[in-house]
C-alpha cells in the first residue's frame, strides 16, 4: 500500500470512529420518551458465507424477538423470522458498500423502528448501528467477532509488517474505536479473551460472551471416516494451509496412508497444490474446493486440524467437534475456551510443526483415545453452542438492553422448507422489476424484489 493510500486509510478511519462518538455522544444527550417495543432488531454486517449465517443469524431467531431485520448486500437462505433489506446496486457504486448499507439502515429504522440496531465488526457495521441506534433513539449492539486488531486499519499480516510509527498509529486509532465501544448498550464477544481486551480498555459496557451456534439436529457418523485430517476455510496467508500441508508431510513418514482433505477455495490454491506435487503427496491430500457439503466432510474425517496466524472463535471448528472430529489446532483468538489439552482435543504452540506432528500422530494410531476425545468434542459442542443455547443466551442479554425478556421460540431449525413461507425478502430497488407496496417508506424508496416466487402481502420469498 502507498504512503498516501496509508494515510488515506487512517484519516478515514479517525474520521469515522470521531463522527460515531459525537453522534451517540448527542443522540444520548438527547431526552427521548420511552417507546413501545415491538420485537424487531436490525442487523447489518458482512455475512462471509451461507454456514456463518445460519449459525449466527439461527439464534437471533430463536431468541424470542419477532423479526430480525437483515441489512446486507444480496439477500441468502430464506429463515423464518428474517426479513432482508437490500440496498441498490447503483448506491453502492455511488457512495460504496458500506455507505448504502447505513443509509438502508437509517432508512429501516425510520420505517420499522427496531428495538435494537446491530451491527457485525465495529468498521463499518457497528458504527452505522450506533449512529441509527443515536439518531433514533434506540440502543445498538456490537459483535466483535475477530480480536485486537480489528480495530485498527492492521491484517494480522500487515500488523507484523508495520514500523514502529505505523504501529504508534494503530495503538491510537484503536483508542479511539474503544471509546466508540463504550457509548454501545451490549457488546458481544466470543470468549473469555475478548472480554479481557475490552475490560482492560475500561469498557464498563455490558459485555456477553455468545458464540456462534451449531445445528441441534446434526449426528454424528458412527461408520468409520476415510479422512484423517481436514482443513476448512479460505486459503489465504493467515490461514498458514502451508503448514497444514507440511504437517501431512511429517504424519506420512509414520503414517504412510494417511490421507488429507482441504476444503475451501482462494489466492493460494496454485501454490499449495504446487507445494503438495513437489512433496510427492499427491496420493494423500486431495483438494476439494468450495463445497456445500461441508458438514457431512467433517463428519467423514476424523481429526480437525487449524494452524492460522489469527483466530476469532472458528465456527468450522464447533461444527467439526459437534460431528466428533477432535480438534488439534493452534492456541490462538477464543480456540482455547473450547479446546482443553489431551480432553476433548489437543491446543497446539502456534507455528510449532514438530508439536503438531507429535499429537497427530498419536491420535491417529490409538483408536480409543480418538474415541474419547471425539466423545467429548461433541459433549462440549452439543452443551455450549447448541442453537437452543445460544439463543437462550441471546434472550438474557436482549433483557438488560431493550429491557424486556422475548418470548423464546420452539420448532424445528433451519429448515429451508418450512422457512420458505415466512421468510421475509426486502430489497430496495436497485434496478430490478418489482412494485411499490402501499405502505413503503418514501415515494417508491422501499420497494419489493421478487426472486423466482411469487408472494402476497409486502415482500416475497426467495427460494
Amino acid at each position: 500500500m502507498s504512503t498516501i493510500r496509508k494515510i488515506a486509510s487512517y484519516v478515514l478511519l479517525v474520521s469515522a470512529y470521531v463522527f460515531t462518538w459525537l453522534v451517540a455522544v448527542v443522540g444520548h444527550a438527547i431526552p427521548r420518551r420511552r417507546w413501545k417495543p415491538n420485537g424487531r432488531i436490525a442487523v447489518t454486517g458482512t455475512i462471509f458465507n451461507p454456514n456463518w449465517y445460519l449459525s449466527h443469524i439461527t439464534p437471533l431467531t430463536r431468541s424470542g424477538v419477532k423479526e430480525v431485520i437483515l441489512v446486507i448486500d444480496e439477500p441468502l437462505q430464506p429463515m423464518a423470522g428474517v426479513r432482508f433489506v437490500c440496498p441498490p446496486k447503483w448506491l453502492a457504486r455511488l457512495i460504496s458498500r458500506a455507505g448504502a448499507k447505513a443509509l438502508w439502515l437509517l432508512c429501516v429504522g425510520i420505517r420499522y423502528r427496531p428495538d435494537l440496531f446491530m451491527g457485525y465488526n465495529l468498521v463499518a457495521g457497528g458504527c452505522t448501528a450506533l449512529v441509527a441506534g443515536a439518531i433514533l433513539g434506540r440502543p445498538a449492539c456490537y459483535q466483535m467477532t475477530g480480536g485486537q486488531l480489528v480495530l485498527s486499519t492492521f491484517s494480522y499480516d500487515a500488523f507484523e509488517k508495520a514500523g514502529r510509527f505505523e504501529q504508534r498509529i494503530a495503538g491510537v486509532i484503536e483508542r479511539l474505536a474503544v471509546s466508540v465501544i463504550k457509548k454501545f448498550g451490549l457488546v458481544v464477544v466470543r470468549g473469555n479473551k475478548g472480554k479481557a481486551f475490552l475490560t482492560g480498555y475500561g469498557v464498563n459496557t455490558d459485555i456477553a460472551i455468545i458464540t456462534g451456534s451449531t445445528k441441534s439436529d446434526l449426528q454424528p457418523p458412527q461408520a468409520d471416516r476415510h479422512i484423517d485430517l481436514i482443513f476448512l476455510g479460505r486459503l489465504v496467508p493467515v490461514k498458514q494451509v502451508d503448514q497444514f500441508i507440511e504437517i501431512v508431510h511429517r504424519v506420512s513418514h509414520t503414517v504412510p496412508e494417511i490421507k488429507a482433505a482441504i476444503v475451501g477455495d482462494g489466492p493460494l490454491m496454485p501454490d499449495l497444490k504446487a507445494e503438495v506435487e513437489r512433496l510427492k503427496l499427491m496420493k494423500n491430500v486431495e483438494f476439494l474446493g468450495k463445497r456445500a457439503d461441508a458438514e457431512s466432510l467433517l463428519g467423514q474425517a476424523r481429526l480437525f486440524v487449524l494452524t492460522s496466524k489469527s483466530e476469532g472463535l472458528s465456527i468450522a471448528m464447533l461444527e467439526a467437534m459437534r460431528m466428533g472430529t477432535v480438534p488439534v489446532v493452534a492456541d490462538i483468538g477464543e480456540l482455547g475456551d473450547f479446546v482443553t489439552d489431551s480432553v476433548n482435543g489437543w491446543l497446539i504452540t502456534p507455528n510449532c510443526i514438530d508439536e503438531y506432528v507429535v499429537r497427530v500422530t498419536r491420535v491417529l494410531q490409538d483408536k480409543n483415545l480418538w474415541k474419547e476425545l471425539s466423545d467429548r468434542a461433541i459433549e462440549t459442542s452439543r452443551r455450549r453452542c447448541d442453537v437452543t443455547a445460544v439463543s437462550e443466551a441471546w434472550r438474557q442479554s436482549f433483557q438488560g438492553v431493550i429491557g424486556y425478556v422475548p418470548e423464546l421460540r420452539v420448532g424445528r431449525l433451519w429448515n429451508a422448507e418450512s422457512a420458505s413461507s415466512t421468510a421475509r425478502t426486502i430489497a430496495l430497488d436497485n434496478g430490478h422489476r418489482g412494485y411499490t407496496p402501499k405502505d413503503s417508506y418514501g415515494a417508491g424508496l422501499l420497494s419489493d424484489r421478487r426472486h423466482g416466487v411469487t408472494s402476497t402481502g409486502e415482500a416475497c420469498d426467495r427460494q
